[in-house]
This record gives C-alpha cells, sequence and structure tokens, in this order.
C-alpha cells in the first residue's frame, strides 16, 4: 500500500471518527473522569459495585435507617452523590412536610433535600477536578450522616413507616 493511500485512509478513520463522536473531547472526559471515580473508591476501602457505566453504589448503614444505598453518578465534570429516602408514591404530601424538608434544608450547608417525579432524595455534588480521596470520604460521610439524621423526621410522613 502506498503512502498516499495509507495517509488518505487514516485521514478518513479520523475524520470518521471525530465526526461520530468517538474521539469526542466529551466521551474522553467522561471515560476519564470513571476511572478516577473508581481508583478514588478503590482506595477509599468502601465497597461498592457498578450499577452502569458512570454509576456506582456504596452501602450505607445508620441508627434510624438501618441500610441504604449510596449512589454516586457522573455527570459530565460533576459527581452526584444521592440518596433515596422514600419514594414519592409513599409519601403522604402536607403542609407539616414541606415545613420540615424546608427546615432541613436549611439546617444543611451544602446537602440538598429534593422532591422529585419519583422520589423524596438527599443529594450533593462536586465537580470530579476537585475530587481526592478526603473530599470522596467527607461526600460518603456527610450524605450518610445527613441521612440518619433526616429519616427519623420525615418519617411520620411516610405511609407504612416503622
Amino acid at each position: 500500500m502506498s503512502s498516499k493511500v495509507l495517509i488518505t485512509f487514516l485521514a478518513a478513520v479520523l475524520l470518521l471518527s471525530s465526526s461520530s463522536g468517538l474521539c469526542s473531547p466529551e466521551a474522553q472526559d467522561k471515560s476519564k473522569g470513571a476511572a478516577e471515580i473508581v481508583a478514588l473508591l478503590e482506595k477509599s476501602g468502601y465497597s461498592y459495585k457498578k450499577v452502569a457505566d458512570g454509576l456506582w453504589e456504596v452501602p450505607g448503614t445508620g441508627k434510624s435507617l438501618r441500610e441504604f444505598a449510596i449512589r454516586l453518578a457522573l455527570a459530565d465534570d460533576v459527581l452526584l452523590v444521592m440518596v433515596k429516602l422514600v419514594d414519592r408514591k409513599d409519601l403522604k404530601l402536607q403542609p407539616a412536610l414541606s415545613t420540615k424538608l424546608l427546615e432541613l434544608n436549611h439546617k444543611f450547608d451544602s446537602i440538598k433535600l429534593a422532591l422529585s417525579e419519583d422520589m423524596l432524595y438527599l443529594r450533593m455534588d462536586t465537580h470530579v477536578r476537585l475530587l481526592d480521596d478526603q473530599e470522596l470520604k467527607y461526600l460518603v460521610e456527610q450524605i450518610a450522616n445527613a441521612t440518619d439524621e433526616t429519616y427519623p423526621q420525615i418519617k411520620q410522613f411516610v405511609s407504612g413507616a416503622k
């Protein structure tokens, strides 16, 4: 194969791969970010499992809520750390619950209580570029502590809660 044909072939491959997103900076950044998260999880000593690409789960335990899942989700250059407290369908939506959620949101500095169409959950986030092993441990510990503190205060608004 002549060098001119080889160069033309390589240029075509490069053009096709960049236009299809295979070599896009976003795809490279996400895989780099995912590799960094996995390395930090390994270093942290937490047991974890991969749920999907860019999504991991660390088991959490507490005094009020014995077992819960701490989810770490990579969204572009942001790591979201979340715990589902309860399915929305199981909540007794009433003004007293809204007041309690607002008070809890005021109490927590960097943790957000959120009510989506599907669930009530706690969430924290950080830019991946700022993440190191200490920050990862901080995020996991804070969300676990907030879960343990929040659940008993909302339990009365959960159908079937013990």
